[in-house]
């Protein structure tokens, strides 16, 4: 369109120039996730050190809140002490970067995400709860599914990899992501991995 006869009308020219920049942001970030869940079926080690898991979610909360603009609230509690785990922090923050985006994707404006790191039993874990729309129950069986994306209430972009590779993740640190969902309240989502690292 550029070459045929945008590039002589400025105003048309930068519409289709913001749309080319567009997509391929989109097609870049799938082509990262693609890659991503290659990797991970690969079985691709894992960089494990013991570090504070607290840190690393209060790390992605900012990121979200930065991301967010004020248009919802997304709050970290912290803990009274360090929460230290032995886990691989970039996958894990990766981890937590998909659950707090989609949070706060699916939150209506004035909405709440909050988030707070946790131990128990030899397992630590991020909880992220949001006042969103909410996750339909015949849904909720499906959504870690690869290129699974929910009814149209929840359907923003994307390709449905996200909550994939957030899974496939928890799974490789020996852990797990739980999920909780009232339609039309909210959703809360649980990872949680062994204290000691994978097979611990």
């Amino acid at each position: 369109m550029l070459e045929e006869w945008a590039i002589k009308d400025p105003e048309t020219a930068q519409e289709s120039v913001e749309a080319i920049r567009d997509e391929s942001r989109r097609m870049r970030h799938l082509a990262e996730e693609l890659l991503a869940l290659a990797r991970g079926d690969e079985g691709a080690a894992l960089e494990l050190e013991p570090q504070d898991i607290g840190a690393v979610a209060q790390d992605a909360t900012r990121i979200a809140r930065d991301a967010a603009g004020g248009k919802v609230t997304v709050e970290y509690a912290r803990p009274e002490h360090k929460i230290i785990a032995v886990f691989d922090r970039r996958r894990v923050r990766q981890a937590l970067s998909i659950l707090l985006d989609n949070a706060v994707k699916y939150t209506p404006e004035g909405g709440e995400v909050r988030v707070w790191a946790h131990e128990s039993d030899g397992q630590v874990g991020v909880t992220v709860r949001d006042t969103g729309v909410g996750i339909p129950d015949e849904e909720l069986p499906h959504i870690f599914e690869r290129f699974y994306r929910a009814d149209k209430a929840r359907t923003r972009g994307g390709a449905g990899l996200g909550l994939a590779i957030a899974r496939q993740i928890a799974e490789a640190h020996g852990g797990t992501i739980e999920v909780m969902s009232t339609p039309g309240e909210g959703s809360t989502f649980i990872l949680q991995i062994p204290q000691n690292g994978p097979n611990h």
